[in-house]
């Protein structure tokens, strides 16, 4: 069985997408695929440029570390120095509300201090592009409100956004194109108003 089958499309600099479909449609292995994450097993991704993945909090950092050595490197690896990191992790702490937990090891967070932690953390610094699977913050009240907040002032200093999400509300909030997988294909690809009505109608 393949979870994809005969995609081809192109999402250009700078443009803010959609995935939607219903539960298996093959959205997150989509997006694994544009991060570089999965391989396909036939044909080719073609990037240009890096696509930072906010999908899966196991496929990004060392759990031993903690918080503020996470934000220590990752501050590094970003500006290449460690002057102003002092400033930056007490705005992250206070952003992700982690309080004292940020000096202990992300492997004794819960489910919702790793989204926070992760999402702090990517939407900091600017990215070419980014792929981010709402469904990573399902059911927790701080991803819906305070990360919507930090994505809107993300999304004006990134580039490309490509967005899973089964919420039109959040989709309409920051994308204006739609890209409907149905069963592994792509089913329709559009403006975001026709998508959404073209999934609502259950095309393909």
């Amino acid at each position: 069985m393949r979870a994809l089958n005969n995609l081809s499309f192109t999402i250009n600099k700078g443009e803010r997408v959609a995935l939607l479909g219903h539960n298996g449609a093959g959205k997150s292995t989509l997006l694994r695929l544009l991060c570089d994450i999965y391989k396909p097993s036939s044909g080719s991704v073609r990037r240009y440029g890096r696509v930072v993945p906010l999908i899966n909090k196991n496929f990004w950092v060392d759990t031993d570390l903690t918080g503020r050595h996470a934000a220590r490197a990752h501050y590094l690896f970003n500006c290449n120095t460690i002057k102003g990191f002092d400033a930056f992790l007490e705005e992250l702490t206070a952003f992700t509300e982690l309080a004292d937990f940020i000096h202990l090891p992300i492997r004794t967070y819960s489910e919702g201090m790793r989204t926070r932690l992760q999402f702090g953390l990517l939407t900091a610094f600017r990215h070419e592009a980014l792929a981010l699977d709402e469904g990573l913050g399902a059911g927790d009240q701080w991803f819906l409100s305070r990360a919507r907040h930090q994505l809107t002032r993300f999304l004006g200093e990134a580039g490309t956004l490509i967005l899973a999400s089964h919420s039109n509300d959040l989709l309409a909030q920051f994308c204006t194109r739609g890209v409907v997988l149905m069963h592994g294909h792509l089913a329709f690809d559009g403006s975001l108003e026709e998508a959404i009505e073209a999934y609502t109608k259950g095309v393909g």
